[in-house]
């Protein structure tokens, strides 16, 4: 299956697949954790997708653009990464009632170890994960907060005040006013 790459997104040495549209230094640290018993939610598919399925037990992901979430399903398909689902509906950021929507697409009753953020409803998701890890922890990964451009929330800070992780700036980055791209996480504690 032939891809098109875009600015800043690259292959896999290892297994050849398209990595997380994440920065650099923070998929060269990923790359090193041993994901291979856990459970992943994906706020926000892409072609990324499959390299995560290759990396985790099982990953299920939301998303509310069907193009994305059907190229991200070909792909996954191609590969033969098929330890996941995508749910997907069509919803707008920020309309009435679309964030209750959004949730609906999450499957219930999985206890998940990671989850990642870098879709719709963002602030939102945040509140979800926190609430979700309450108890048994686990990782949550945010793309673009705090940078110029894409995710500048006041609240978002807010939600993550104390809570331990790092944050990956992406080198050579100039698309921005002094807040660059960047790939955080965080682990949250029980």
């Amino acid at each position: 299956m032939n891809i098109e790459l875009v600015e800043w997104q690259k292959l896999s040495d290892k297994n050849g697949l398209c990595y997380p549209w994440w920065t650099h230094p923070f998929l060269e640290v990923m790359e090193g954790w041993d994901l291979s018993e856990k459970y992943m939610l994906e706020l926000g598919a892409g072609l990324g997708t499959a390299w995560l399925r290759d990396k985790c037990k099982w990953v299920d992901s939301v998303d509310a653009s069907p193009e994305w979430a059907e190229r991200a399903e070909q792909y996954c398909q191609y590969h033969d990464k098929l330890n996941g689902q995508i749910s997907c509906e069509l919803i707008a950021d920020g309309v009435e009632g679309g964030w209750e929507q959004y949730k609906k697409l999450i499957p219930k009753n999985v206890k998940y170890d990671v989850i990642s953020i870098d879709g719709i409803y963002r602030v939102e998701c945040i509140e979800w994960a926190l609430e979700h890890f309450k108890g048994r922890g686990g990782i949550m990964i945010l793309d673009n907060l705090d940078q110029d451009f894409v995710w500048i929330s006041p609240k978002a800070m807010e939600l993550i005040e104390g809570l331990e992780g790092e944050v990956f700036i992406q080198p050579n980055h100039t698309n921005h006013e002094g807040k660059p791209w960047n790939t955080r996480y965080y682990n949250i504690k029980k």
